[in-house]
């Protein structure tokens, strides 16, 4: 086995005494990673469920990749008549379906130029309105922001 010198050893003490003290410096909240997760949920007007799944599918998804929103998930909603070891049902929505989704970003500020990047981008807009020809689609939007903690499987 070779021998350490002293030199080595000292470099190899200093560099895990740094990594040791920067991770004891840290408060919780200094540990968790800043990225922002945002969860939206659309609840669509009487028979136009299929055209927010439509839209999603064919264009909204490709377009926020263009523009830096990363896509994380997209579920929809099922019918349950109780809430089950909880208060209450977090999206009530008369039973309806509704598309919930997370979409995530690096920060807040790279959340917000992205969105505006999004709603003004030339391809959303025709798409947006060619989709409301038939009416309105999407009646509310909910949103939460949200970021992971220290124990998370996304920190």
């Amino acid at each position: 086995m070779k021998k350490l010198t002293h030199t080595t050893l000292s470099i190899f003490i200093l560099f895990f005494s740094l990594i040791s003290c920067n991770d004891l410096d840290k408060t919780p909240e200094d540990k968790i990673n800043h990225e922002v997760y945002e969860m939206r949920v659309y609840h669509t007007y009487d028979g136009r469920f299929d055209d927010i799944l439509s839209r999603f599918e064919n264009h909204t998804t490709k377009l926020f990749e263009k523009h830096g929103i990363t896509n994380v998930g997209y579920w929809t909603t099922l019918k349950k008549d109780s809430a089950s070891f909880a208060d209450k049902f977090l999206i009530q929505n008369d039973r309806k379906k509704a598309l919930v989704y997370i979409v995530s970003f690096k920060d807040m500020d790279s959340r917000n130029e992205s969105w505006e990047n999004f709603v003004n981008d030339p391809e959303w807009i025709r798409v947006y309105e060619e989709s409301r020809v038939a009416g309105p689609i999407v009646e509310e939007i909910e949103q939460i922001f949200l970021n992971p903690t220290v124990f998370s499987n996304l920190k």
